[in-house]
């Protein structure tokens, strides 16, 4: 048997065939699954070599390239397309391959004129040595990628990201030498519990949350407490955090560490308790109330959303990728960050706290793929955007290996008139880096949060524009940078209240509540690019781009500049509850098929030329425009 088995492994090569994306299946550990359940976790099992020793089994992707494909080298006329059932039963076959998914698109239509579609997926374990000598006698029709972590998109401690600059020269971990205890209140002196609490120095650093009694306490390895150089200490809620450096420490007790409330600002205006400066930076602080969301459907790809917060209690639509336990778990977000993100696109105003979202009354779908969650969960979050009929997805997570797949599955999403709107946490981390995305950097505001927080170390002094706007350090840097906007310091809701967080993922939430106003009120949208395509993402991002303000000089960081919603070519004064007599011609037009097919840069003069005029546009002034768009559009 084993002599039959090594013929197999010499004779046999994987055959390609069609397919596309699905997510694996959530029920038991069946070795093939074609349920529309997620890919299971990876397991830290090990199977033994030959030698007897233990293997470490990694988790891939494994499809077959369409015959639509642009591979170099790919002779795609000669491409004879098989099933995939095939690659399964050769992979089942091999020792040291276990296959634990098979994730299943929607539908099987090509979404591109090249006769591309969506794969279906094969999710396998494969011993490291094995994987090994699968990857190199790969055919080049076969698609094998690692399945690797996620990465969160919001900002992560500058602390831990070794930062501050005041851990030097790490000691290997010893013996315990030295305890300090920490007592978290707030400015009434009540204790603060469920603050994370994390301790720098020489052996260390050392984490602790801080029990009911607001108090934390912390073992120190390789130093007493005459070592540490820096406290970083966030709260659950509704406190700013703090950054302490060379602290002063009770050598006879708790040594207590007093946070300010949410409610003290730092830029003297008496506005700021009314908007946050993230919203009147992107002027969507003075909006109408008949201004929301409304009939846009809008999905987080992040941490959860836990809709026990008062102002978000309307959420009740998501899903969790990451476990095989019930879809309710996505209220779970241990994290913070999809709550954040949820309460920013659509938190509703709550007993008069907090402030209500970009797109309130906007649909929110919930998908859940951090913590824990890998390449195979934000495909199949993707390929649920497209089940779901989504128009606008923030991506708040972020891959480093490369991807083919998930290439074409945001191929399919922006054919099938989803707008993926993505963090860009860094240079070379998809999707961001992907052209089918608009690529959202991160930028804060001087002024806008303590000194003494982590906030402070995201400033980029040399960066700072006249208004006191600069790009965040921890901010993606290239050429994909779409636009930027806030990320340091931006309010809005969390478990147990609200926080001031930073991260490209809160940027990316803020640009996608602009996007969902753009198509629920834009007269561009309410005609025949009301419905869901490519056309529309492509109009969308334009008018996106086309708004925005570059407060510093560096494209790099901010992209084209800082969206500004009240800039948006051909936004009516909607303040004023009238469209005018500019919107009905321009939707007549539209109706009549005048500039059906046209591009955006056609219809772009007409745009420019709109708020200006407002409803007394006269109609001298249509003429010169519709003819331009004949001519510009070929009509």
């Amino acid at each position: 048997m084993a002599q039959d088995k090594d013929q197999d492994k010499q004779k046999e090569q994987p055959v390609t065939g069609n397919g596309s994306l699905r997510k694996a299946a959530e029920t038991g550990d069946k070795r093939t699954s074609t349920s529309t359940g997620r890919a299971p976790r990876a397991s830290a099992a090990r199977v033994p070599d030959q030698g007897g020793q233990a293997q470490r089994r990694q988790q891939y992707l494994i499809a077959v390239r369409s015959a639509g494909s642009t591979l170099t080298g790919f002779d795609a006329a000669a491409f004879q397309p098989q099933s995939i059932d095939a690659v399964v039963d050769y992979l089942t076959r091999q020792e040291g391959v276990e296959i634990v998914g098979r994730m299943k698109p929607a539908g099987s239509q090509p979404f591109a004129p090249n006769g591309a579609f969506s794969q279906e997926i094969v999710v396998a374990r494969i011993a490291e040595d094995r994987a090994q000598t699968l990857l190199a006698a790969a055919d080049p029709r076969i698609i094998v990628e690692p399945d690797g972590p996620l990465i969160p998109g919001n900002g992560v401690a500058v602390p831990m990201r070794g930062r501050v600059g005041v851990v030097k020269n790490i000691l290997p971990l010893s013996s315990v030498v030295d305890e300090l205890s920490l007592q978290i209140v707030d400015e009434r002196d009540q204790p603060l519990p469920r603050a994370a609490v994390v301790v720098y120095g020489p052996g260390f650093p050392v984490q602790a949350v801080t029990d009911e009694t607001g108090t934390a306490r912390l073992k120190l390895f390789g130093g007493w407490s005459d070592s540490v150089r820096a406290i970083y200490v966030k709260p659950a809620a509704n406190c700013w955090e703090r950054l302490l450096v060379a602290p002063e420490l009770n050598s006879s007790g708790a040594t207590t560490i007093k946070l300010r409330p949410l409610t003290e600002t730092f830029s003297g205006s008496p506005n700021d308790r009314a908007a946050p400066w993230d919203r009147r930076l992107m002027r969507m602080d003075r909006l109408p109330e008949s201004v929301t969301g409304a009939g846009i459907r809008v999905a987080i790809i992040d941490s959860g959303c836990d809709n026990t917060q008062p102002a978000l209690r309307h959420v009740t639509r998501g899903k969790d990728f990451t476990t095989r336990r019930a879809d309710g778990i996505w209220t779970d977000d241990a994290l913070g960050y999809g709550t954040h993100s949820a309460g920013l696109i659509a938190a509703t105003a709550s007993a008069g706290q907090g402030m209500p979202g970009c797109a309130p009354e906007a649909e929110l779908h919930v998908f859940r793929v951090f913590p824990g969650g890998r390449a195979s969960d934000l495909l199949a979050a993707l390929d649920e955007c497209i089940a779901r009929e989504i128009d606008v997805v923030s991506i708040n997570v972020g891959y480093d290996e490369e991807s083919e797949l998930l290439a074409q599955r945001l191929r399919e999403a922006r054919h099938k008139g989803i707008a993926c709107i993505a963090a860009a946490g860094n240079s070379f981390q998809a999707p961001a880096v992907f052209p089918t995305v608009l690529a959202v950097g991160a930028v804060g505001a001087l002024r806008t949060f303590p000194q003494d927080t982590c906030h402070a170390r995201a400033v980029v002094p040399e960066s700072i524009g006249n208004d006191g706007v600069f790009p965040a350090a921890f901010t993606g840097v290239g050429v994909n940078i779409g636009v930027s906007a806030p990320g340091v310091a931006v309010l809005s809701t969390v478990p147990g209240g609200h926080a001031a967080l930073d991260g490209t993922g809160a940027a990316a939430s803020l640009v996608a509540g602009m996007a969902t106003l753009i198509l629920a009120h834009h007269p561009l949208f309410q005609g025949p690019l009301k419905a869901r395509s490519e056309q529309r993402v492509s109009a969308l991002f334009g008018l996106i781009r086309a708004s925005a303000i570059p407060h510093f000089v560096d494209p790099l960081r901010g992209g084209a500049g800082v969206p500004d919603l009240q800039r948006v070519p051909g936004w009516y004064d909607i303040t004023a509850g009238a469209r005018g007599a500019a919107s009905d011609v321009f939707e007549d037009a539209y109706a009549t098929g005048m500039y059906s097919g046209a591009p955006l840069t056609a219809v772009m003069p007409l745009l420019r030329a709109w708020p200006a005029a407002g409803p007394a546009l006269a109609a001298e002034a249509w003429g010169p425009l519709m003819q331009h768009l004949r001519r510009t559009a070929g009509f």
